[in-house]
């Protein structure tokens, strides 16, 4: 008996919860908008994004001020947001307050690849391009040299067909191979693309150039790299060398200056 009278007051008590929420959703949708809170998420301080920024963006759909809860349509505006290219993903909703909330997951860029003309467009973790911007220059790795083609049309992916037959593609997988490494991804900081489309890496520290090679068995030339780094750059000079050649399978070849 104890048990049946439990069961029903909490069924009453999750009805009357459910009707008072209710009432107050109606009641709610009438409430005129009095403020909206951006939240922007990334890796670092700075970024692409702004607040004024992702509210211009909102004003331009229709403006916000003193609009009832009822009149905003959240999906309108995380649609309108998600095209922007520096936007990975929108998440709106309206609080029972009548406060607009964002949440923005802003993209991270990982390299930034000049073509051999000079112009340049940065690619994130998930291969998309991100356009040049005069506000933000993020720290990433550099790729530059005889790397061909321009990026017309910047909705598209690194891993199109439009970009298999080019130096982007092949230079992004080292990239990713490059951060992927703890050592490396601090060590080095530029990817070089010769007129024979082998690869030179630029150090952070030490004057000396890491001859890549092609990318056939990268992972191996890097996992011999890193190695040699944690040997012998412990105890020896950064700048005794002007080259390390990873080319020659399973060997290093140092020149000293």
């Amino acid at each position: 008996m104890i048990r049946i009278l439990k069961i029903s007051f909490f069924t009453i008590t999750v009805f009357g919860i459910l009707i008072l929420m209710g009432f107050i959703f109606k009641e709610n949708r009438f409430t005129e908008i009095n403020d909206v809170q951006v939240n922007i998420f990334r890796h670092t301080d700075k970024g692409f994004l702004s607040r004024d920024i992702v509210l211009t963006t909102i004003n331009n759909i229709d403006s916000i001020t003193n609009l009832r809860v009822v009149d905003i349509n959240t999906k309108t505006i995380e649609r309108s947001l998600n095209r922007n290219p520096y936007i990975q993903n929108t998440d709106s909703y309206i609080t029972l307050n009548g406060s607009l909330l964002i949440n923005i997951e802003e993209k991270t860029p990982i390299i930034r690849i000049y073509n051999k003309v000079g112009n340049s467009v940065y690619v994130d973790n998930n291969g998309d391009f991100i356009p040049i911007s005069n506000s933000h220059t993020p720290r990433v790795l550099i790729a530059s040299g005889y790397i061909n083609n321009e990026i017309t049309n910047l909705n598209t992916n690194i891993y199109d067909t439009t970009y298999s037959k080019s130096q982007y593609q092949e230079v992004y997988r080292l990239a990713k191979l490059i951060l992927d490494n703890t050592l490396l991804s601090s060590q080095i900081s530029q990817i070089y693309v010769n007129s024979k489309g082998e690869y030179d890496l630029i150090p952070e520290l030490g004057e000396h150039i890491v001859k890549f090679g092609e990318m056939k068995d990268a992972v191996i030339k890097l996992e011999n790299l890193e190695a040699y780094y944690r040997k012998n750059m412990v105890t020896e000079n950064w700048d005794n060398y002007s080259t390390i050649n990873l080319i020659y399978k399973d060997q290093i070849v140092c020149t000293k200056k």
